[in-house]
Order: C-alpha cells, then sequence, then structure tokens
C-alpha cells in the first residue's frame, strides 16, 4: 500500500508545526522567572508574547472553523455581529492570561496548537478557497491557515530579541536543542497512513530524548 500523499492543507499545517517546534526550542531551558523579565519599560516580556500568539491561535482557528459551519449567516454584516457570541459558545474564546511557571505556560501552547492540527487537518483542497472573514475583511481559508505559521515566525524573532535583551541570549546547548527540535517537526508530520510508521516513532522518539538530554546539560 502506497502512503496516502498530505493535501494542502496538511502541507501548510506541517509549515505552521515546523514553527510551532522552533518556538518551542526557542524557549527549551528557560527559568519561571525569564517570563515576566521586560526587556525594556513598555515592552512585552516573553508570558505576554506567548500569551498573544496563544489568543491568536484561537482567533485564526475559529475564523476558519466559523466559515465551515453550515449555520453561519451568508450576510456578512450579520455574520460580523453573531462572530463573538459564536466564538465563545464554540470554545474559540482565549482566556485573558496563561499563569503559571515556564511548563504550564508550554502546555498551554502545545494544547491549542494540537487542536489546530486536529481540527483543521481534514480540510479538503476544494475548501481551501472558501471565504473566511476576520476583522481584516474576507479572505480565503488557504489565507488564513498560512497566517498560523507566519504569526508563529514573527513573534519566535520577538521573543528571541527579548531574550537577548534580558541576558538570556542562547547557549550553545540551547541551540543545539533548538535544531533538534526543529528536525524533530518534519518527522512527526509524516503521514501514519503507510508504511514507515514504526520506523517515524522511533525517530522522532530518538530526537525527543536528545533534546531533553542536552537541555539539561
Amino acid at each position: 500500500m502506497r502512503p496516502v500523499p498530505p493535501t494542502q492543507a496538511q502541507r501548510i499545517l506541517g509549515q505552521y508545526h515546523y514553527a510551532y517546534r522552533d518556538l518551542t526550542g526557542a524557549v527549551a531551558g528557560l527559568r519561571d522567572d525569564d517570563l515576566d523579565r521586560a526587556p525594556a519599560e513598555g515592552e512585552w516580556p516573553v508570558r505576554e508574547v506567548i500569551l498573544h500568539m496563544f489568543g491568536a491561535d484561537h482567533g485564526f482557528l475559529g475564523t476558519v472553523q466559523y466559515a465551515r459551519d453550515p449555520d453561519r449567516p451568508a450576510d456578512e454584516e450579520e455574520a460580523g455581529d453573531r462572530w463573538p457570541t459564536w466564538r465563545k459558545e464554540h470554545g474559540y474564546a482565549a482566556p485573558g492570561s496563561l499563569p503559571g511557571g515556564i511548563a504550564d505556560v508550554r502546555t498551554a501552547i502545545f494544547e491549542i496548537h494540537r487542536r489546530v492540527l486536529r481540527e483543521l487537518g481534514d480540510l479538503r483542497d476544494v475548501d481551501l478557497e472558501r471565504p473566511a472573514g476576520f476583522w481584516d475583511g474576507v479572505k480565503p481559508i488557504r489565507f488564513r491557515l498560512h497566517r498560523f505559521e507566519a504569526h508563529y515566525v514573527q513573534h519566535t524573532i520577538q521573543i528571541d530579541k527579548t531574550l537577548e535583551a534580558i541576558g538570556r541570549a542562547p547557549t550553545e546547548a540551547r541551540r543545539l536543542v533548538r535544531v533538534l527540535y526543529r528536525d524533530l517537526a518534519a518527522v512527526e508530520m509524516l503521514s501514519s497512513d503507510g508504511f514507515g510508521q514504526r520506523e517515524r516513532d522511533e525517530v522522532a522518539k530518538t530526537i525527543g530524548d536528545r533534546a531533553a538530554e542536552i537541555n539539561r546539560t
């Protein structure tokens, strides 16, 4: 049996997953007190940046799912009026805070990331051209999917700059961990529908173990 080729949506989500793994590598090894140290007056600490990313993931996901909802009003003005209520009713309104330490923050961003992959993985190629309205107007679902990755890249760079400003620039070990996390993404996104699933899982586990080992040094 030949592996089933990924859909366009799955390929786009694979790019998003790569950006997510780069984020996890960027914050690997951080201490709890690194989360709330602002780089300068009026600038966001790491927790605030991740909270923003967390909220955006909820918003992007909700926007796509609202576009797919058969009960969504056809009239854009009416749909916009309905959106805030629909978002809360269906669980796409993000909490307003991310309390706890770095482990709690990482878990929260993992959960919404996993939800995005799970809920949008069944999008067909034809679905990507359907319109999806948001605060920036009406765009095709394809555009909305690409925003997941682009937004992560943008704010992971912001986290990099913040960590440097607070004296927590990555060590050599943390740089290696980040590379391992990025390599892990490609393995994790391989299709599980064809041959090689056992080998894929073994490689993913090995990479994950190596990252954890280096992170402890």
